[in-house]
């Protein structure tokens, strides 16, 4: 194992934050959230809080991995009720007191499925009033902090705050419709635009601030709880984003990133997101993907490189004549060296402080997955997947570097997986892992549910893995079917799953505290409840 990687073994869940119910949320789960989220990871000695990506998106987009920005918070996660400047505003407090409000955001609460749309728009509008407040009557200590919070993350807060000003000046529109002299960045037309969008360049920095602000008070309080928060990094940001606006060498607009054709797709998937110009990247020694693993330092003590694979070779699918095609370099040496000389730059930049992990699912090659082991970066083991002639792979031979889990954002909760096996294949699955007692039972026709005496079982085994973490979906913990995205798909299902209940009543709840004492057992007999610290 790399010496910059220090891991140790340990358990956690894996929950999008959105998915938190949380007392003053307005319909999606908020920053302050996860501090009770926290405390009760902490009483059942899970060590790690994995999350999706928190990354700012437009809010008629769902999908955390279409960004507007590499860089930028969503403000739809900032808890907002609980923001001084809008506790303090008289004209904010009526407007969250006001009945009309009030049935928005009780609808919201008892909904199972989030509405993003609504959530953020009540989430911006409250914001705006605390704003206001804030630039009449803040005090010189609270504007000074701002103003330093603005210098520290110029870097990339100022074409930030400044593509957000001027979407919202085009009510929403792509960056690519925009005036041409705004298009290509001409030095003029942004420096008048600078100044005619002052206010709204600031409400956009000010946004940034008070999730920078939010995030914080959770980092401290995750390490005083010896609690590990794991981030997760896009493999690309958004064609309409302020990065592709912003350094536009850097973005391929001729093509699309995506798959190969598959066993899943006859013709491949086209993902709508760019491709990297990769001879510019490595020209600046990837300085922007070194921008965004020291900014992941900062945030987290562990986080997830998407998609891994794309970062040696991308798939590119044309979207105009003359676009490129292919993988992206095309040459397998390429390849390897593109992906070893980028991986290590990641490291470098993380010093050792966060832990990296790559996301290596899908076709993989093996020579990517070598040279990750060479560099001390740990891949994924799915349990569903991990197979050889026709039998399952017993989570105990995982190797030490590497995850296990039950299941992805992307794929159906361990119930229905369960549910779903045929006889014949559930027997298999029960045979390969040994799983004697879950046998019986099935052969016994208990009448049981099969993922009801089947999930126990495989817990079991999970928590038994070789490898360094086991990381699994909340909803698998406790059998709960509701996933949260079919792939290829678009509806208001997709990324708006929601707890059954509140972050402050998991343990108020009979059958959860049931089975968590039962995984707390799990974890501690196999040592998984000490995690070193990222500073170790």
């Amino acid at each position: 194992m790399s010496q910059r990687q220090h891991f140790a073994r340990g358990a956690g869940v894996a929950v999008p934050l959105f998915s938190l119910r949380g007392i003053h949320d307005l319909g999606s789960g908020t920053i302050l959230d996860l501090i009770p989220f926290i405390d009760w990871l902490d009483r059942w000695h899970q060590r790690v809080a994995q999350l999706l990506p928190l990354n700012e998106a437009a809010p008629e987009e769902a999908s955390p991995y279409n960004s507007a920005s590499a860089f930028a918070f969503d403000p739809g996660y900032i808890s907002a009720p609980q923001v001084v400047d809008v506790t303090v505003s008289e004209p904010a407090r009526e407007w969250l007191e006001s009945r009309a409000v009030q049935r928005r955001v009780r609808r919201l609460r008892q909904s199972r499925w989030r509405h993003r749309k609504v959530s953020y728009g009540l989430t911006v509008r409250l914001l705006e009033l605390g704003f206001a407040h804030f630039e009449a009557v803040a005090s010189d200590e609270r504007k000074a902090g701002f103003e330093r919070f603005c210098r520290a993350q110029a870097w990339w807060l100022d074409d930030f705050a400044l593509f957000r000003a001027l979407r919202e000046l085009y009510a929403g529109a792509t960056w690519e419709t925009w005036p041409e002299e705004l298009r290509w960045r001409d030095p003029e037309a942004l420096r008048q635009a600078a100044g005619q969008l002052t206010p709204r360049i600031r409400f956009a920095q000010y946004l940034q601030w008070i999730a920078a602000e939010q995030w914080q008070q959770v980092r401290a309080h995750a390490r005083r709880r010896g609690v590990l928060i794991k981030g997760d990094l896009p493999f690309v940001c958004g064609r309409d984003s302020a990065d592709v606006w912003a350094q536009p060498e850097l973005f391929d607009l001729s093509s699309s990133a995506g798959a190969p054709p598959d066993d899943f797709s006859a013709s491949g998937q086209a993902w709508g997101l760019p491709l990297y110009k990769w001879d510019e990247m490595r020209r600046q020694d990837y300085r922007w993907w070194r921008w965004r693993a020291r900014q992941a330092r900062e945030l987290y003590e562990l986080f997830r490189i998407d998609h891994v694979i794309g970062l040696y070779r991308t798939y590119a699918m044309p979207l105009c004549e003359g676009g490129t095609a292919g993988f992206v370099p095309a040459d397998e040496r390429e390849q390897m060296a593109q992906g070893r000389a980028l991986m290590r730059a990641i490291l470098e930049e993380t010093g050792g402080m966060a832990g990296v992990i790559a996301e290596d699912l899908g076709t993989v090659p093996q020579w990517a997955r070598e040279s990750l082991s060479e560099l001390g970066i740990p891949g994924y083991k799915v349990l569903r997947w991990e197979k050889r002639d026709g039998r399952y792979i017993d989570p105990r031979s995982y190797p030490l570097l590497s995850v296990t889990t039950s299941g992805t954002h992307d794929t159906d909760t361990l119930a229905r997986w369960c549910e779903a096996l045929a006889d014949d294949e559930r027997l298999i699955l029960c045979g390969s892992l040994g799983l004697n007692s879950a046998l019986s039972t099935l052969r016994a026709g208990s009448g049981q549910a099969p993922h009801s005496a089947l999930i126990p079982a495989l817990l079991q085994r999970l928590y038994e893995a070789g490898s360094v973490l086991t990381i699994l979906p909340i909803q698998d913990l406790f059998g709960w079917r509701e996933r949260v995205n079919l792939p290829a798909t678009i509806d208001h299902y997709n990324w708006a799953y929601r707890l059954p209940v509140g972050v402050d009543e998991l343990d108020h709840v009979p059958a959860i505290r049931e089975r968590m004492e039962t995984v707390r057992e799990m974890i501690d007999a196999n040592g998984r409840n000490v995690v070193v610290s990222r500073d170790s």
